[in-house]
């Protein structure tokens, strides 16, 4: 070792000690620091419960308010399943009370003491409901005090079954103080004193005597008869009380104060005085309620029995009416009324019918399906529709048989006497009407004008109409049809030559080309004219119009551009 390391100890040896010792404590308390969570646990147990709970109360506090307020979901979501069933049961139990309640309320509605009740809110200007709920809502009676008035002693104290017990000095005392409290700034001029007053859910009941004064706490709302029985208590106790209260315990007083037997008292007193108040009152409301109900019962047969004498009215309106035909009434007295039946198209609307009979307001309604009356008066409305007949034509029905009697025009006469066999319902028609005089001329010139000019158009039709051939006497595939299309026509225009009075012939004529010599093509026009005749005899033309028709060689008929056959209407002069 060398002289400065031997110096170096000799100055340095002190505080290398130090420092040592220094380094192993700051490592004994690392190890006991990472150990510290381990025990932390056992030694929160082993610590006394008192000073650990004043220790932790206000950082657990400022914990819990930090962590409310940021992480407010999260501590919700953590204690919906304990608050939800909290809620539940706390809502349930008190809409069982409500409920409980509301039945009594309804259970009182019509019995006599429930009238007495109603009249009791008629005369107190109250609701109903909460002089119900005053005279029924369940009440208790937790804690009574006997405390003698002078000195604030309790001379006797009782509580309801499974209530904890006060401090009955303690009380006694406060009551005491508050009483002189109460008579000494309120009560100069009288004999003010405290009786009543509210202590969170009780309600606090003092009734003061010579000597001792009774206290109550009670929950619900009492009735007016719980003051009476105490009072009456009271006034028993004072009977028995010695000279000095404290020298001897007065007797009884443990029924007299018993909670229960109090609350009996004042339930039996109810009941006396509902019994001996529904006696005196049970006639005139039961008389009253009689008399209202039969009243009302009287009113309500009296409107049915108009409805029903109204209703008959308009059944007996609906069935005498021509063309309808009633099926049922469906009505509620002065609320509805609903017709069913068959209505004719051509009979009288059935609404101002039913306008006519007052329902109180109430508006029919209407179901209607169609069908085909046979009554006269609509088989003449429809008669008079179809026909419309003109000034000088009368019509009538009688049993079904339509009778058209006058004077018209010719047109209308030959126009309507067709249509009216057509009239649905009718078992004849008896036709008497007659065309003016005047008119009947003229209009036989016009009909046989009218006449002559389709004639003329019909004789341009056929002229242009032909059947061609394919081979000499070969026709084409439209013959036949041609065949049936003229004929048809040629009878038509038999029957306006008729009505035209004129003379009608055919001219049947046959076509050729140039293509072959004169004699040949001749002979070939007068087969295809006879083969056209033929056809058309096959076709339903009759038989004189044929045996007086013209063949194309007899008129001269020369070649054509094609090769065929046609037919031409020969209209003659009117005959005289």
């Amino acid at each position: 070792m060398s002289d400065l390391d031997r110096l170096k100890q000799i100055l340095l040896a002190e505080e290398r000690e130090k420092l040592r010792l220094a380094e192993q404590r700051v490592a004994e308390l690392e190890q006991k620091n990472r150990e510290l969570s381990a025990l932390l646990p056992s030694l929160v147990r082993a610590a006394p419960q008192e000073p650990m709970t004043r220790a932790l109360a206000s950082p657990v506090a400022a914990a819990l308010g930090s962590a409310v307020r940021d992480n407010r979901a999260s501590i919700v979501d953590a204690l919906f399943p304990v608050i939800g069933p909290i809620i539940r049961k706390a809502i349930a139990e008190a809409l069982r009370g409500l409920m409980s309640d509301l039945n009594r309320v309804l259970e009182y509605g019509f019995s006599p003491r429930g009238i007495r009740w109603r009249i009791e809110a008629w005369r107190s200007g109250v609701p109903f409901a909460q002089i119900v709920l005053r005279h029924t809502l369940r009440y208790g009676i937790d804690h009574v005090f006997l405390i003698e008035r002078d000195s604030g002693l309790v001379l006797h104290r009782q509580s309801s079954p499974g209530l904890p017990d006060l401090d009955a000095d303690a009380i006694a005392g406060m009551l005491t103080a508050i009483g002189e409290f109460v008579r000494d700034s309120v009560g100069r001029d009288g004999d003010n004193s405290l009786e009543a007053a509210r202590v969170g859910d009780h309600l606090l009941w003092v009734l003061d005597g010579p000597r001792a004064s009774l206290a109550c706490f009670i929950t619900g709302v009492p009735p007016n008869s719980l003051r009476a029985v105490l009072s009456d208590r009271l006034e028993q106790i004072h009977a028995q009380l010695p000279a000095d209260s404290r020298a001897e315990p007065v007797a009884g007083l443990e029924t007299a104060l018993n909670p229960a037997a109090i609350v009996a008292a004042s339930a039996e007193m109810n009941d006396r005085d509902d019994a001996s108040a529904s006696k005196k009152t049970v006639r005139w409301p039961l008389v009253f309620l009689l008399a209202l109900v039969l009243g009302a019962l009287a009113w309500h047969f009296v409107r049915v029995e108009r409805w029903n004498a109204r209703v008959d009215a308009v059944r007996t309106a609906l069935v005498a009416h021509p063309g309808f035909l009633l099926g049922e009434i469906d009505s509620r007295p002065w609320k509805a009324l609903a017709i069913h039946g068959l209505l004719d198209a051509d009979a009288e609307p059935i609404q101002p019918l039913l306008a006519g009979v007052d329902l109180g307001g109430v508006e029919p309604e209407l179901e209607l399906d169609g069908y085909l009356s046979t009554a006269d008066a609509v088989l003449l409305r429809r008669a008079r529709r179809l026909l419309a007949p003109p000034d000088g034509v009368d019509l009538s029905v009688d049993r079904g048989m339509l009778a058209v009697v006058g004077v018209a025009d010719q047109d209308w006469i030959e126009s309507r006497r067709p249509q009216a066999a057509w009239i649905a319902g009718l078992h004849g028609v008896d036709w008497r009407v007659t065309a003016r005089v005047e008119d009947a001329a003229d209009a036989q010139d016009a009909a046989r004008a009218a006449a002559r000019s389709e004639l003329a158009k019909l004789a341009a039709t056929l002229a242009t109409d032909r059947v061609e051939f394919v081979g000499d006497l070969d026709a084409g595939p439209e013959a036949t049809a041609y065949a049936g299309r003229a004929a048809a026509e040629i009878a038509r225009a038999r029957e306006l030559a008729g009505q035209a009075g004129v003379s009608l012939r055919l001219r049947i004529i046959g076509h050729t080309d140039a293509s072959g010599t004169e004699e040949i093509n001749r002979r070939l026009r007068a087969q295809r004219a006879e083969w056209l005749r033929d056809r058309l005899r096959e076709a339903g033309v009759a038989a004189p119009l044929l045996q007086e028709s013209r063949m194309a060689e007899e008129a001269g008929q020369g070649a054509s551009t094609f090769r065929g056959a046609s037919v031409e209407l020969v209209v003659g002069e009117p005959r005289p």
